[in-house]
């Protein structure tokens, strides 16, 4: 009897799809060692002249993110510096590029440029990274503008007044932006506190708006979305608030739009209430993912028409070409996902696909916004028409990782036998969101299988995408639960 993270998987018929499984299941070392900041730490105090000298001190390193980019992994890394001393610090952010075994390392030495200016380089041959300082983000030209506040209140004056929601009149005195999310290169999210002269200042006049500023025209897609959204009953749900668009610059990439109550996402509420414990977390989350459920249905039968259509093949196909490209950078686990691919993609044709429905895309917890009771969806960004069985398993799935990260306790992770009996409940959960859900609509449940499967085979590949091997072993585990329900074909 095989075994796979202690998980019996003997129920999965053909073999190829097992041995493919169990290559994923063991990334190489050297792929791993990348997530050891501790490592990377001593390396970079090992080899980095100011560090090893004592010139400056490294107080902290942080590995913010990572993706698959010309052939192999590229990672932005932040350092926190400070003088000898203590007396001053300085965060220095870092791009490093992986090289893997049998690609020579760069030719030059480290001392050239001094630490932290342009054109310094670095390479940590036991990690093999090649880092180099990260340049200013030219990707984003509108941020300057954006974030200085005398700039930034005339950009949002005119295009507020510009704009067709009744605000051709406002008269913005001054502006405090606060950037609140900031993808670099990508993305930024700015928060801003309006004034206005006391003696103009009209009753319809926002307090604080959100600019999002995006690196191409994503922007109008978005405001597009939100535009429809605002036109559908979604603007009057008792269920769930949304957002009002205000505003496009499209020549700048910038979006704007109205601030919807709420400080903390359902993200946040999921790690403290399951950090109490399995029946605590359980407890305290069915009324809100009750809600959730209910709101998608809303989201879903809202009519709202903006954005692309995605089907189940484009999803499939997407998720080969993901599998295809982490095989070029580790060619030992090519074509380990296609056995379960193409069984997906086959039992896909047999199950009667559901209708194109309006679709948020990226529906996580991270998404909804709580103001105690009240819950805001947030992020239309990736907007379209799809199955619903795509927003309702990629709630589904990080639901469960959520509650389940939350229960680990620091670095000790769940025993399968914890993680197995812990599923019950969360399955029952999961329940609680598609009975919500059912009060307004209705999914096919074999359809919702395949996609609470595809979508767990997609967050398996991030983990090797994003280098994210710390949730390797719960999410393959989840992965071979959700195999149990695979319809025979």
């Amino acid at each position: 009897m095989t075994q796979s993270f202690g998980i019996d998987v003997a129920t999965i018929d053909d073999s190829a799809i097992e041995a493919g499984l169990e290559l994923l299941s063991q990334p190489p070392g050297w792929i791993v060692a990348i997530e050891d900041l501790d490592r990377m730490r001593a390396d970079l105090e090992r080899v980095v002249p100011e560090l090893a000298s004592g010139e400056l001190r490294l107080k902290a390193c942080k590995f913010k993110r990572a993706r698959i980019e010309n052939g192999t992994w590229t990672s932005l890394c932040r350092l926190k510096v400070e003088d000898r001393d203590g007396g001053s610090y300085r965060e220095v952010d870092l791009r490093g590029t992986l090289l893997p075994p049998g690609v020579d390392p760069p030719v030059g030495r480290v001392d050239d440029v001094p630490f932290g200016e342009d054109g310094w380089r670095c390479y940590l041959p036991d990690l093999r990274w090649d880092f180099v300082l990260e340049q200013s983000d030219t990707s984003l030209p509108a941020m300057p503008a954006l974030t200085d506040p005398e700039r930034a209140r005339t950009l949002l004056e005119g295009a507020l007044r510009e704009s067709a929601g009744g605000l051709d009149d406002i008269e913005i005195a001054a502006c405090t932006p606060k950037i609140m999310r900031y993808r670099e290169g990508r993305r930024c999210t700015i928060r801003y506190e309006l004034e206005y002269a006391p003696d103009r200042r009209q009753a319809h006049w926002p307090e604080s708006i959100l600019a999002k500023v995006y690196e191409g025209d994503e922007g109008e897609g978005t405001h597009e979305a939100m535009r429809a959204l605002w036109a559908s009953p979604m603007r009057a749900s008792t269920t769930v608030r949304i957002a009002e668009p205000l505003a496009i610059v499209p020549e700048q990439n910038v979006m704007m739009q109205s601030i919807v109550p709420g400080e903390k996402a359902l993200k946040a509420h999921i790690k403290t209430a399951f950090g109490s414990g399995l029946e605590a977390g359980v407890e305290a989350m069915s009324g809100h993912v009750r809600k959730a459920g209910r709101g998608l249905g809303e989201l879903h039968t809202s009519g709202a028409v903006a954005g692309e259509i995605v089907t189940w093949d484009d999803q499939v196909a997407s998720i080969r070409r993901a599998s295809d490209e982490l095989a070029t950078v580790v060619p030992a686990i090519n074509h380990a996902m296609e056995p379960l691919l193409a069984e997906l993609a086959a039992l896909g044709e047999k199950a009667p696909a559901g209708p194109l429905v309006p679709t948020h895309r990226s529906f996580r917890p991270a998404q909804l916004l709580m103001d105690h009771d009240d819950m805001a969806f947030i992020d239309f960004d990736g907007f379209c028409q799809a199955e619903a069985g795509l927003d309702l398993a990629l709630f589904r799935a990080t639901l469960v990782d959520l509650s389940l990260r939350a229960m680990e306790k620091g670095d000790e992770l769940l025993s399968p036998d914890e993680q197995q009996a812990a599923q019950v409940r969360l399955d029952e959960l999961c329940g609680t969101f598609l009975a919500g859900y059912e009060e307004v609509t209705q999914y096919s449940a074999e359809r919702l299988a395949l996609w609470d499967l595809l979508t767990s085979v997609k967050d398996i590949l991030d983990c090797w995408r994003k280098i994210k091997f710390e949730h390797l072993e719960r999410r393959m585990r989840f992965l071979h639960h959700k195999l149990g329900t695979l319809p025979v074909r």
